[in-house]
């Protein structure tokens, strides 16, 4: 391939990054299938019946295939975006669902799906209260960040991809 001639205008050009963005996505989703055949997970999704054979060949194909949606992108003097959305934030949201779905374990959640028992009310409490401490521990292994500085009333827009 011919290295930053480009021939696509501005439009073309964006629809480019954005399906070599879209398939490096889909092949974040390939590598997440086989690390979920390998993880400990109380509920698996999928039968691991991929060996480590060719756990290691897909792996290959995948690095090539970045490779070349790269080599595509270098053509047209394009490149990958800089990440801008912090681990620890989004893994702290995702414990935010997580609380929030220990929570809707509560005895008076519960009675939506029939009679709680006094024994019944006091074994969720005890779940949910182990849970949330669970949580927690995950939590406290994370980094600490500063809160992001506030913006002045009107500066900027609300676009969170624009500076």
């Amino acid at each position: 391939m011919r290295e930053s001639h480009v021939s696509l205008n501005p439009s073309q050009r964006q629809r480019l990054l954005v399906t070599c963005k879209h398939i490096d996505n889909l092949l974040d989703d390939i590598e997440a299938t086989l690390n979920t055949t390998g993880s400990k997970s109380a509920f698996p999704a999928y039968v691991d019946d991929v060996s480590a054979a060719q756990r290691a060949v897909i792996e290959g194909a995948i690095a090539g295939m970045r490779r070349q949606l790269l080599q595509v992108l270098a053509t047209q003097s394009l490149g990958p975006e800089m990440p801008t959305i912090s681990a620890a934030h989004s893994i702290n949201v995702n414990l935010t669902f997580v609380e929030i779905a220990i929570a809707e374990l509560a005895p008076h959640y519960m009675r939506g799906y029939g009679p709680v028992s006094e024994e019944g009310a006091a074994d969720l409490k005890i779940i949910v209260d182990e849970l949330q401490s669970s949580v927690e521990a995950l939590r406290g292994c994370l980094p600490q960040h500063s809160p992001a500085p506030d913006r002045k009333q009107g500066e900027g827009d609300h676009n969170p991809r624009r500076p």
